[in-house]
């Protein structure tokens, strides 16, 4: 009987004990400002998670949730005219119907067989 007692005594003390430290261990979930690059005086591990189409730049080793980045309400105007002085555009070119496109020979001379024979002599 009193080994039962100190057996029970003893799980309910260490479960008080793992609970006590869960808290501790447990990172709390608070939302985090994006930054648009890695600052220049950095310290520690920055990690970035694509947010709005932009790459969201935070402190930290750990993958946290798209839902805890938030980009900052007032963007400065300097750093907005940045962020449009590099947009890209793109170019896009018109392509020529398949359809119309025309074969042309090649000289007899200048054929991939009559090039590849040349390559070999026959002594």
């Amino acid at each position: 009987m009193k080994g039962q007692v100190q057996s029970v005594f003893l799980a309910i003390v260490m479960a008080a004990f793992l609970a006590a430290l869960l808290p501790i261990s447990a990172p709390a979930a608070q939302v985090r400002e994006c930054s648009a690059a890695v600052p220049s005086n950095q310290q520690g591990h920055w990690s970035w998670r694509l947010i709005d189409g932009r790459k969201c730049w935070y402190a930290g080793k750990t993958v946290i949730s798209k839902s805890l980045l938030r980009w900052p309400a007032a963007a400065p105007a300097a750093a907005q005219a940045k962020a449009e002085a590099e947009a890209v555009s793109i170019v896009t070119e018109k392509r020529s119907e398949p359809m119309d496109a025309q074969a042309r020979m090649l000289d007899d001379d200048n054929s991939f067989e009559q090039r590849w024979r040349s390559r070999v002599t026959i002594e």
